[in-house]
């Protein structure tokens, strides 16, 4: 130290110099961890996430140089390696936040005199994610690995695996295309049967793709420590409150998102959202969410949140037509999953127009089946018949195309994983299981009922045994007592008995009989005071009244301030039985018994105006009551 023109050495002890070097350490390492965090190289702090990219169409239409979206830390790599790329990336990264955390608990041990160099110094090193605490996480920036479903799903698939199985809160989002979109069109194993592409051509013996779709959602599901989000952009509300749930846990996470290709399904530039909702609304995408916290079973871990009409095979909407005399018509009609491939390109071959024949609604013609009743028909009943959909033509005129065997089984494959879907979350019993849960509970209520049978008869003998005697001895009490040395009236005799509240009737009053007759002999089933023909002398008190109630649940019925709509489809699109329109465009409560309370409440939610109020609960044995009772509270 310098002052007054001279010099000054401070002579420390080796414990003193240690505790100040060590402050002074701390001191540079929180000032460099704030610099980075409000600063940094770039000027603008730290960024909130890393991106590894697979070589495809993200790669080609997210990074075209100068026009990168990305401000944050992106990095490109073969087609098959983002998944691995993301776990290196990870493991550096986390290493890089323990070491801040670690400055940042050696300064508040520090701070609270709760440092020993031996013991916190050995406990800091061992700091990594795992022992991150929440607050400490939520600072971490996540680490997303994104590609294709040919990327993620066949060649990258092992990587894509090695990841799920690691545990590491790593983030996938998979943009499901279900070709090789930036190679040229190429089948993929996500595709649908039918589906028309290169390698998979529609020719005189094959009629494009032949295998079953590969689902990521289950291969996820079955790796049973990742969270899993299948979504789209038809629900913008379902898709980010996954996204947002799947960036909070500490497990890997998956988000498969359907992404149509304008190109590759043969749509419309615009039509990208329209025909996400389609394949919601066919089935051929359904939506599902996988949290393995939520509990111990499938039922509890999963759930079909955002699928229209979830306990229908599809929903139903109204078609409405002009018919051939020029009047407006409507009809109800499911959306199958053959409507939907009929408005995509990729599936056209599939579709014919019938020519020639009466195009009205049912047409006359035995040998076409509506498509979905045609998929209701055995092997059987389908031969000889064509089954068809309807279209609308020009001037919205009803016409009828055919549809190909390749759809057919495309449909009933859909169908199949929606049971299935259903089954895993509960929504549906199985007639199997119901078959055998239903034996089980017949043989312990069978069981249940003659315990309580052998219970019942024992107590009835045990009445009959000692029943007479009790009655014979009142009889013989009352009898005895007398007023002023008269004998009682039968009436004052028969009311001064200990006889149960419960017993009483409502029998009119009679004028007082002769004594009663000894008790019979023969045994008494029935309650005691029936046991004598004094009961008829039995006056009801006036201020006997059959019991009420008078705690009554309150019952509020759903409703809609239609006044705030504004028409922005949410709630319809949710549950179109449930939810209409009125004449103005303005939403109502159609049916409140067409739904769950769960999808009144969902509906709440993303109401923009906050119009929808849920009330009270139809089904009190809904599924998670006690979660969307408390979401309902705020409506």
């Amino acid at each position: 130290a310098r002052g007054a023109g001279h010099e000054v050495t401070l002579h420390l002890d080796a414990d003193k110099r240690a505790e100040v070097e060590r402050l002074a350490s701390v001191v540079r390492d929180l000032k460099d961890l704030r610099w980075r965090y409000v600063e940094g190289p770039s000027g603008r702090g730290r960024a909130h996430l890393a991106m590894t990219n697979s070589t495809g169409c993200s790669s080609v239409w997210a990074s075209t140089y100068p026009y990168n979206p990305y401000p944050f830390p992106w990095a490109n790599h073969l087609f098959q390696d983002s998944p691995s790329l993301a776990i290196g990336a990870f493991e550096g990264h986390m290493r890089k936040m323990a070491d801040g955390f670690v400055s940042v608990r050696r300064a508040e041990a520090l701070l609270s005199g709760d440092y020993d160099a031996e013991r916190t110094e050995r406990e800091l090193a061992e700091l990594d994610w795992p022992h991150f605490s929440d607050d400490e996480f939520a600072l971490c920036p996540p680490v997303i690995a994104m590609g294709g479903d040919g990327a993620m799903l066949d060649i990258g698939f092992q990587n894509l695996s090695r990841l799920m199985a690691s545990g590491k809160p790593i983030r996938v989002v998979v943009l499901d295309t279900q070709v090789y979109s930036n190679t040229g069109g190429q089948a993929c194993t996500s595709g649908y049967t039918g589906q028309v592409s290169d390698m998979a051509w529609y020719g005189h013996d094959a009629h494009g793709k032949t295998e079953t779709r590969k689902e990521l959602a289950l291969i996820a599901l079955a790796h049973r420590g990742v969270f899993v989000h299948q979504s789209s952009q038809a629900s913008p509300s379902h898709l980010m409150a996954g996204v947002l749930r799947g960036l909070q846990t500490r497990r890997p996470a998956v988000f498969n998102i359907y992404t149509p290709c304008p190109v590759e399904h043969g749509l419309p530039d615009d039509w990208a959202q329209h025909s996400a909702r389609l394949a919601l609304e066919s089935r051929a995408f359904p939506y599902l969410t996988y949290d393995p916290d939520a509990g111990r079973g499938w039922a509890e871990c999963l759930t079909l949140d955002g699928n229209p009409a979830v306990d229908d095979d599809w929903p139903t909407y109204t078609l409405e037509y002009v018919d051939e005399q020029g009047a407006a018509k409507t009809m109800e009609l499911p959306l199958t999953t053959a409507d939907w491939a009929a408005t995509e390109g990729r599936f056209r071959k599939h579709f014919k127009k019938i020519e020639g024949r009466g195009s009205g609604v049912g047409g006359t013609d035995d040998d076409l089946a509506r498509f979905d009743e045609y998929l209701a028909l055995s092997a059987t009943d389908r031969e000889g018949k064509t089954p068809f959909i309807y279209m609308l033509g020009a001037g919205r005129r009803l016409e009828r195309w055919s549809v190909s065997p390749e759809i057919v089984r495309l449909a009933e494959e859909r169908q199949l994983h929606w049971a299935q879907l259903r089954e895993l979350a509960g929504v549906v019993v199985s007639d199997a299981v119901r078959d055998r849960v239903s034996a089980t509970l017949e043989a312990e209520l069978s069981a249940k009922l003659d315990a309580a049978r052998a219970e019942y008869d024992a107590k009835i003998a045990a009445l009959q045994a000692s029943y007479p005697q009790e009655i014979a001895r009142r009889l013989a009490e009352g009898l005895l007592k007398a007023v002023g040395g008269q004998r009682l009236a039968v009436g004052d005799f028969v009311t001064s008995l200990p006889i149960p509240a419960a017993s009483v009737t409502s029998a009119p009053a009679v004028a007082p009989v002769a004594p009663p007759a000894p008790a019979p002999a023969a045994p008494v089933r029935a309650a005691p005071v029936e046991a004598s023909t004094a009961t008829a002398a039995v006056v009801p008190t006036a201020n006997h009244q059959p019991p009420t109630s008078s705690d009554e649940s309150l019952v509020i019925d759903p409703w809609i301030d239609s006044d705030r709509c504004t028409s922005c489809n949410e709630c319809t699109n949710l549950n179109r039985k449930m939810f209409a329109y009125n004449a103005n465009k303005q939403a109502h409560i159609k049916d409140p018994t067409a739904g769950t309370f769960a999808q009144l409440v969902m509906a709440a939610e993303k109401c923009p105006v906050s119009a929808i109020h849920p009330g009270t609960p139809l089904n009190p044995k809904e599924k998670d009551l006690d979660k969307w009772l408390k979401r309902a509270q705020a409506f």
